[in-house]
């Protein structure tokens, strides 16, 4: 899906926003198509949060533009501006029944009583806690909780729902169900998310695409598939996922490959986007998956000794780590099999694929 081929939902142009002398956001500019999910995704102080809110109209930005359903909405009170919102902490009010939580909204725009009723039914039917209506928040689990402020956020059908680490207090289990329970839900619903996570892997598994921030500006948006085999930046590489990242120096271009010499001077070739010389400091990216142990006559495009140091297993996957050189490290991922690992100290051939090999100019 492209934010192209379908209505724009919203659209944020050069937005800006400063506390005192900290420049909290610089430049960003977002579209968010009609049914898409799209993650702002980034380490503490990024920006993620400060975007999101002021999405929301929560956080008046110094300059920039907000555009909700093609209309302005940059200085619009947050009740005027067609959005639900969904909290970490579910935000429900614990004097009401789960029925009247998810009412009040409706309630506060004066919707038809019978109307309401048809609403919140329906909505509790979708989450699939119909048999809650008449308790009070504090007689759910967390889980149960966080459904409900979804319900609550959907039930007057919004032009986007934000999500702000919604499942940031919850276990590892839970968390997990309840990515796939928010998938299908956006996926029945067909709404448009814009949703908040420092988590890299829920944005994998969650997103249609993936707005990578990194100290106030966007480092950059793409799939989720875009932004893990072909990352920009060094950043990007580094912080979603895990990577091994090489260090060389261009050599040259072979039919469009890029020649890299790494330290030890064994020469290997990957992708490019970057305009790169002769010369120049770069790391080749390669992922940890997509590198693997050659037996005797196997070859690869790309093949280079190392030494085995150590293996850890860590449940179905085990990571397998190296040495090359006299300090570059480096490991693979693979399905853990049983049966005996490499000595330590032995030398055996790694290999990979040029084409999963990411060439970035070195920052």
């Amino acid at each position: 899906m492209t934010t192209s081929q379908v209505q724009k939902k919203l659209q944020v142009r050069q937005l800006r926003k400063t506390f005192g002398d900290l420049v909290a956001l610089e430049g960003a500019d977002l579209d968010l198509a009609d049914g898409e999910f799209l993650t702002l995704l980034g380490p503490s102080g990024s920006g993620k949060t400060t975007l999101l809110l002021a999405i929301a109209g929560l956080n008046e930005p110094d300059s920039g533009e907000i555009h909700i359903d093609g209309r302005l909405a940059t200085f619009l009170p947050s009740y005027k501006r067609d959005i639900g919102m969904v909290f970490q902490n579910y935000a429900l009010f614990p004097h009401m029944t789960i029925f009247d939580n998810i009412a009040f909204a409706l309630k506060m725009r004066k919707w038809p009583k019978d109307k309401t009723t048809e609403a919140v039914e329906r909505v509790l039917e979708i989450v699939q806690l119909p048999h809650v209506a008449t308790r009070y928040p504090r007689q759910l689990s967390g889980g149960q909780q966080q459904r409900i402020a979804l319900a609550r956020a959907m039930v007057y059908e919004p032009s986007v729902i934000l999500m702000d680490e919604p499942l940031g207090a919850l276990d590892k289990k839970l968390r997990e169900q309840l990515q796939l329970e928010i998938k299908r839900l956006h996926k029945e619903l067909n709404i448009a998310v814009l949703y908040v996570t420092h988590d890299q892997e829920e944005a994998l598994v969650m997103s249609d695409r993936i707005c990578l921030m990194r100290e106030g500006r966007i480092e950059q948006l793409g799939t989720p598939t875009e932004l893990y085999f072909r990352p920009r930046t060094l950043f990007a590489a580094d912080f979603l996922g895990e990577a091994n990242l090489l260090s060389g120096r261009v050599a040259g271009e072979d039919n469009g490959t890029v020649l890299v010499d790494l330290a030890d001077g064994t020469r290997v070739r990957g992708v490019s986007d970057h305009t790169l010389t002769i010369g120049q400091d770069v790391r080749m990216m390669v992922r940890p998956e997509t590198l693997q142990v050659l037996a005797q006559g196997e070859s690869a495009e790309n093949v280079l000794e190392a030494r085995f140091t150590e293996e850890v297993m860590s449940g179905s996957t085990t990571q397998s780590f190296f040495t090359i050189g006299s300090d570059q490290r480096l490991f693979t991922k693979s399905l853990t099999q049983t049966g005996a690992s490499a000595a330590n100290g032995e030398s055996l051939r790694l290999g990979w694929a040029s084409e999963r090999a990411v060439v970035l100019p070195d920052e």
